[in-house]
């Protein structure tokens, strides 16, 4: 599939690279259809490109790079509607965020995935996670989300 997206310019993205988000992200409920971009800049940054709206992005991480204990708690809701099994890789991703001075991680709201299957999923954790992890501070040069 070719799309031609506002931040990366065209894009080829072959079917076994789509993520499907079956129920959207939070706020995002119709973009189900995504792409995990690698940052030509910064290793540690990814992006997640909507398929379906290509002036939507989201710059993610993982959240371990920044808090090696983090773990993920949730609901058996949660982890049945990404058919995880044993033995099934499943990824863990946060949104990146910008706040006044700061860069920011949302820890209580992560992206699950399931590389076996290409599933994803934006939980809200069952657990007492912060909502915001502050990673930098805006000195560090970050392009312009869309």
């Amino acid at each position: 599939m070719e799309i031609q997206t506002t931040r990366f310019g065209k894009l080829n993205i072959h079917d076994d690279e789509v993520i499907v988000f079956s129920a959207g992200l939070i706020g995002f409920d119709n973009h189900t259809k995504w792409a995990i971009l690698a940052d030509e800049r910064n290793e540690s940054v990814g992006w997640l490109q909507s398929l379906e709206d290509p002036s939507l992005a989201f710059a993610v991480v993982s959240p371990r790079r920044y808090i090696p204990s983090y773990k993920v708690r949730i609901s058996p809701e949660q982890a049945t509607s990404l058919k995880i099994d044993a033995g099934m890789e499943t990824f863990v991703l946060v949104i990146v965020s910008r706040e006044e001075d700061f860069v920011t991680v949302n820890l209580r709201a992560p992206l699950l995935i399931n590389l076996s299957l290409q599933l994803g999923r934006q939980v809200i954790t069952t657990d007492e996670q912060p909502l915001r992890h502050v990673i930098a501070t805006e000195t560090i040069p970050l392009r312009r989300s869309a």
